[in-house]
């Protein structure tokens, strides 16, 4: 009896395999490599506020009402100057009474990336 459900079993398991076309997996997706800048300004939350081209209108700028978000391609924009050098220490220090927080848990490599990132969408 144990060997006739054995045999039974064996022989339902090789119908339904036979049966069945074999499933294939599909390819993985493509790599996507984002430059060390653009990672470091998204990654840090920049584009939320500023956009992903740096002219104020992330995705935040919603909540902030009556509150002008600096436009990076306009360099009358920045308060504390728009070299790379006045970039980096406006991300690093904030800019008191503003929204614009301290990024003191960013490297400095990280933060002059960023700011090199934001210098590049200047015209």
């Amino acid at each position: 009896m144990l060997i006739r459900c054995f045999i039974i079993l064996l022989f339902i398991n090789n119908c339904t395999q036979e049966n069945e076309s074999p499933k294939k997996e599909p390819p993985p997706p493509p790599a996507v490599t984002v430059p060390f800048p653009e990672a470091m300004y998204v990654q840090n939350g920049c584009a939320s506020c500023h956009g992903m081209q740096g002219n104020g209108r992330g995705t935040r700028t919603a909540l902030f009402a009556n509150v002008r978000i600096p436009n990076f391609q306009d360099k009358s924009t920045y308060i504390y100057g728009s070299s790379k050098e006045a970039i980096a220490k406006t991300i690093k220090n904030g800019i008191p009474g503003t929204y614009m927080k301290a990024y003191l848990h960013m490297r400095k490599v990280e933060i002059e990336a960023v700011a090199e990132y934001i210098q590049k969408m200047q015209r």
